[in-house]
Order: C-alpha cells, then sequence, then structure tokens
C-alpha cells in the first residue's frame, strides 16, 4: 500500500508575510500525528526554515509567486510524476484559470477567506467567523464547502484549553503587528499608552518586522516594556496577557480557543470581514484600520474599558464556545480521509 501524502501550495515572503504557511503548518503537523507526510510546495525557498523545522518537506518549484499562472508547467509535472491525487492551495494569488486547470489534474481543496470569486474547485474551505453558505452565493454546481470556526487550523497547544483566568485589573498587556507590521502600529501603540500602568507589555515583531533594534533602544528606558522578536510557544505569552492587541487574521482564532480578552484592528482589506464580525459578536472590540483613523487612541480607549473583569470574562467565556482548537483535525478529516 502506497503512503499517504498530503500536498499544500502555499507562500511566504516579506510581502505576504507568514500567515498562509503557519496555518497551513497546523493542518500538516495534524496529518503527521495521523502518520500522513506532508510536502510543501512553494514558488520559491523563503518557506524552508519554517516549513523543515516542523519536519516536513519543502518542494522549490523556482517560480514567481506573483504569476501563478506560469508555474503550471512545473506543477503538472510534479503532479504527474507523484500521482498527486489532492491538494490544498493557500494564496491570494490563484486566478479562476489556474484553478481550474490544477483541478483537471487533481482534486483542488482551497483554503479561501476571501470569496474574490466564484472558485471552479472539489471543495472550499473557510474557517472565518463570518463564513456561511451566503457567503458564496455563486458556486460552481459540485463545489463542497466546509464553512466555520470548526476548520480554524491551530496548533496542538490550542486543543482544548483550559478556562482563562481573568484578574481584577489588567496589569499584562501583550501586544502582535503581523509579520511585517507595515504602518508601524507596534510602535505607535506602545506610545498611546500609559506604559508605566502597567507591570509587563511584551509587545512582539514578526519574522520581516526590520524595525526590532529601533523599537527596542526606542523603548529601553521602560523597565515593563519588552521588545522581542517571533518567539516559539507563543500560547504562553497568551496564558500571561491580561489583554492582547492583535492584528487580523488566524492569530485571533488562537486567542479564542484560549479565551484571551483582545482588541483588534486591520491593515488589509482581507482582515476587515473578520475583525467587524468579532465585534458585532461583541467579543472582540475594533480599534479601526491602520490605514485611516486612530487606532493607537482607540486602542488605550479601550484597554480602559476592558480593565473591567466581568467584561473580560465574559468575552473570554464566548470566545471559547466559539473555537475548540480542533480545526486542522477536521480540515485533516476533510482533506485526507474523505471521498
Amino acid at each position: 500500500m502506497s503512503e499517504k501524502v498530503l500536498y499544500i501550495r502555499a507562500d511566504m515572503n516579506p510581502q505576504i508575510s507568514v500567515g498562509h504557511v503557519m496555518r497551513c503548518l497546523s493542518v500538516a503537523d495534524s496529518a503527521k500525528e495521523r502518520g500522513i507526510k506532508t510536502v510543501f510546495i512553494a514558488a520559491d525557498d523563503q518557506p524552508a526554515s519554517l516549513v523543515r523545522e516542523r519536519g516536513h518537506e519543502l518542494i522549490v518549484l523556482g517560480t514567481d509567486w506573483q504569476n501563478m499562472d506560469g508555474e503550471l508547467p512545473e506543477l503538472e509535472k510534479l503532479i504527474t510524476e507523484r500521482k498527486i491525487d489532492r491538494i490544498l492551495i493557500d494564496t491570494y494569488q490563484v486566478t479562476d484559470s489556474y484553478l481550474r486547470y490544477v483541478n483537471a489534474l487533481t482534486k483542488v481543496f482551497y483554503l479561501d477567506d476571501v470569496n474574490a470569486f466564484p472558485y471552479p474547485v472539489y471543495a472550499v474551505i473557510n474557517y472565518s467567523n463570518h463564513a456561511s453558505e451566503s457567503t458564496y452565493p455563486v458556486r460552481y454546481p459540485g463545489t463542497r464547502f466546509y464553512l466555520g470556526c470548526g476548520y480554524a487550523p491551530l496548533r496542538e497547544a490550542f486543543k482544548n484549553p483550559h478556562p482563562k483566568k481573568i484578574n481584577q485589573s489588567v496589569k499584562n498587556v501583550l501586544i502582535l503587528s503581523g509579520g511585517s507590521d507595515p504602518y508601524g502600529m507596534l510602535p505607535a501603540i506602545l506610545e498611546a499608552l500609559p506604559l508605566n500602568k502597567y507591570e509587563t507589555v511584551n509587545a512582539i515583531c514578526g519574522n520581516y518586522n526590520a524595525n526590532l533594534d529601533i523599537i527596542k533602544t526606542k523603548f529601553a528606558s521602560y523597565p515593563s516594556v519588552h521588545i522581542l522578536p517571533r518567539v516559539e510557544k507563543i500560547w504562553r505569552y497568551y496564558e500571561e496577557a491580561d489583554v492582547v492587541v492583535s492584528a487580523g487574521g488566524s492569530t485571533l482564532y488562537e486567542l479564542s480557543s484560549m479565551g484571551v480578552p483582545t482588541i483588534t484592528y486591520s491593515f488589509v482589506d482581507n482582515q476587515i470581514p473578520n475583525v467587524r464580525a468579532f465585534d458585532l459578536d461583541g467579543v472582540m472590540p475594533y480599534a479601526g484600520d491602520a490605514r485611516g483613523g486612530n487606532v493607537p487612541a482607540r486602542v488605550a480607549k479601550l484597554l480602559e474599558d476592558l480593565d473591567d473583569p466581568a467584561v473580560r470574562n465574559e468575552n473570554s467565556r464566548r470566545l471559547q464556545r466559539l473555537v475548540d482548537g480542533r480545526g486542522a483535525d477536521r480540515m485533516v478529516d476533510v482533506i485526507c480521509e474523505g471521498p
């Protein structure tokens, strides 16, 4: 019997950051637990260190990540040689013609959160909190849909965590700014906060943030402030934090699973439906978009509002009811165990 292999097509770089690869790594790790090997396919070698340090294989196409139609000859060759019968694709760069071509070669499972156009694929997976049947009013006959937070692909550490301990006041704040922080939100938010009010303020820079040393120097005089590069076991910081300030993205589902009271903001269009849905549900207040409006000032005001432990407790319990952390397992069920 041939070895079961999960193939994943995803990229990462300073322009698109690490989110696509990171959420796919959660799926790969879940597959590995079941004895299923995962092979990532990327345009270039930028995901190499992340993919290989988690024990997975990477195939580099040597193509332009922004021109996916141009990679089709290489991808078709790979699909034929390896007899790939299904593939998970996670990138916003796809076109209708690309998906149509690949889906004629193998079953395409497309991981979506923007509904850019009707996808001519075998299946669409969208774990967004706003995803529902009405998200896809126009669709191809026969395409399967797997929708909702139950499919949020999180790492093992986020499966069924214990209830969040809610302190009487906000003493520990964690600030997250995504992989590159293109609008400088991390230092701007720090400047807007009464930093001496808190016992600890951890600010984590992403992989592609080139200003780590500059930010460290700027806030070196504040003993409570710790400027950190990308960290391992970030869930330990979630556990310690009374409130997190985070850009939109998969991180919000990690925080939900652990019941961490969170203030959100956005800096790209695809984050907006996500953060607005959390805000409208009354579980994560939204401070606005980094491209317009005064996000730092709004964050400072919302932190004051969240000083009420009753508010944080209610938000925490509702978030944990929303996300149970087993989405990666469900995605493996759908992709690897289904027909």
